[in-house]
């Protein structure tokens, strides 16, 4: 009984220590946890004109060419 309750155990600890492995680096990258403070979630520095322009003709290429 006390073999088998610490396998349980052991692989229930080894079966979540797993899942944390995959979850908390995301989060640490994108600033959630780990620290960050007040900063903004998402991309670190912000977005330049450059990023900003890319993203916007992306945007015009999606709607066809037609702008809002």
């Amino acid at each position: 009984m006390s073999n088998s309750l610490w396998a349980i155990i052991l692989t229930a600890g080894l079966f979540t220590g797993f899942l944390m492995g995959y979850s908390v680096p995301p989060m640490v990258e994108v600033g959630m946890i780990g620290g960050a403070g007040d900063a903004a979630i998402g991309a670190k520095g912000g977005i330049d004109e450059d990023m900003e322009e890319y993203y916007r003709s992306l945007s015009l290429e999606a709607d066809g060419g037609q702008s809002q």
